[in-house]
């Protein structure tokens, strides 16, 4: 083996030994801190690490004219306040998870953190209703502007049967 081949491997191991590089709290900290001044710092604010693996799902698989329904928005691979959404097919929001001044956790407990339940009245009108649920955060690691990551969750709604028992009843009478 040449010896610049071995000086090769050896700095590729180095490398692989290194610790990772880390980018909490110092993004936080001059990225995110001059809007979030008095929220506890987190990973999840980034969309480099909240919405990976992001996943939605309804807590039944259908349900009646008006029914509660609980999306749960699941994911991430960090730790720390998240902001969730939950959209009908018109872009409605039909449910919010936030901060108690709707940003951040305003350095008090109770945040809302990954997973996220979300929960709303189901349409009244039968059929497949392709609703959204989203993680809202920094559009990129240089912070600042916000975007969101939105993942769809069909919420399906019977049709209500119609219930003639006492129009046959009242027929009958006459």
């Amino acid at each position: 083996m040449k010896r610049s081949s071995i000086l090769l491997l050896a700095a590729l191991a180095i490398f692989a030994l290194a610790a990772p590089v880390s980018a909490y709290p110092t993004f936080f900290d001059q990225r995110c801190a001059s809007c979030h001044s008095n929220d506890t710092a987190t990973c999840n604010g980034c969309h480099h690490h909240g919405p990976s693996g992001l996943s939605a799902a309804a807590d039944a698989s259908s349900y009646s004219p008006g029914a509660p329904v609980t999306v749960t928005l699941s994911g991430g691979s960090q730790h720390g306040w998240v902001r969730g959404i939950l959209y009908d097919e018109n872009d409605v929001v039909m449910a919010l998870a936030s901060g108690p001044t709707g940003t951040g956790d305003d350095s008090q407990g109770g945040a809302v953190t990954l997973p996220v339940q979300l929960s709303a009245a189901a349409p009244i009108t039968a059929g497949a209703h392709a609703w959204q649920a989203a993680w809202f955060g920094a559009e990129n690691a240089g912070g600042g502007a916000h975007s969101e990551v939105r993942r769809s969750v069909t919420i399906n709604v019977e049709a209500t049967p119609v219930d003639d028992t006492n129009w046959s009843h009242i027929r009958s009478l006459y």
